[in-house]
């Protein structure tokens, strides 16, 4: 398996971040393993339907997590890279798709790297940034660092996806406690509202005593659709649809995403 690149910063830290701790672990995968290729695959198709992406375009996968949207743009034809935090996502990704002498393989390229300070020598036709990977940090102003950073990697009439849950909709349906049994282990999952963040808490329970059991969190920054376009319209975007759905139905106050699109109008603000 050939080694990814490095982009991201090789230097040890000692206080990892949420997100540095939980995707790198090897339970992130089980939890979200009903997010699977195939879903990926539909919504990967009704995208690129509906922008209709020529066929030449490169991709930006923004967050890829282990690749099921970047392998789906590579099946449609489009030449993508994935690009990743998390070394463990990444080699997964490495190890499921990329194969020698495989058409669709060579389409695809996975690196590691920071959303907010990536440099690829690269402008692309389209980013996405899928699955709500977007939100992450304490301090708003990093998550404007993500959208610069992507305006500075799109080209003059390129295309950004922002895939997000819709606030509303969480508010309204919010399932406080859940117990889930599994092969391998169960989990414990608490979600809450604080200091404008969705915080999720996961406990991984393991049935035998040889094992203790470990505590992960999510922590994600409670966006309403209107405060994701300001922030879009401060990076240098002006957003121009907004769909609620991976069917890319118009959005509506209930709808259980805020996808917007979005496309470069002058360069951001300093």
């Amino acid at each position: 398996m050939p080694n990814p690149s490095t982009l991201a910063s090789n230097s040890p830290r000692l206080n990892k971040a949420w997100f540095e701790s939980w995707f790198d672990s090897p339970y992130y995968e089980e939890i979200y393993n009903h997010r699977d290729l195939s879903e990926a695959k539909e919504f990967i198709l009704q995208l690129t339907t509906t922008l209709a992406l020529p066929i030449t375009a490169q991709i930006l996968d923004l967050g890829c997590g282990w690749g099921r949207h970047t392998r789906s743009f590579a099946e449609l034809g489009y030449t993508t890279t994935g690009l990743d935090l998390s070394p463990r996502l990444i080699a997964k990704a490495q190890e499921n798709f990329i194969q020698p002498n495989n058409p669709i393989s060579d389409r695809m390229k996975f690196c590691i790297g920071d959303m907010r300070d990536f440099q690829l020598n690269t402008r692309f036709d389209a980013i996405v940034n899928l699955f709500t990977s977007f939100g992450y940090f304490d301090d708003a102003d990093q998550d404007l660092k993500v959208l610069r950073n992507a305006h500075r990697h799109l080209k003059e009439n390129g295309f950004l996806v922002l895939d997000y849950f819709n606030k509303e909709a969480v508010c309204m349906q919010l399932n406080e406690s859940e117990y889930r049994q599994g092969p391998k282990f169960n989990t414990k999952i608490s979600r809450t509202f604080e200091d404008g963040h969705l915080l999720k808490s996961i406990e991984i329970i393991h049935p035998d005593s040889a094992h203790s059991n470990e505590v992960f969190t999510e922590k994600v920054r409670c966006y309403e659709p209107d405060e994701l376009r300001d922030l879009l319209t401060l990076s240098g975007f002006e957003v121009q649809q907004h769909w609620g759905n991976y069917q890319l139905s118009p959005a509506e106050h209930n709808s259980p995403r805020c996808i917007l699109l979005a496309r470069p109008t002058n360069c951001p603000a300093t």
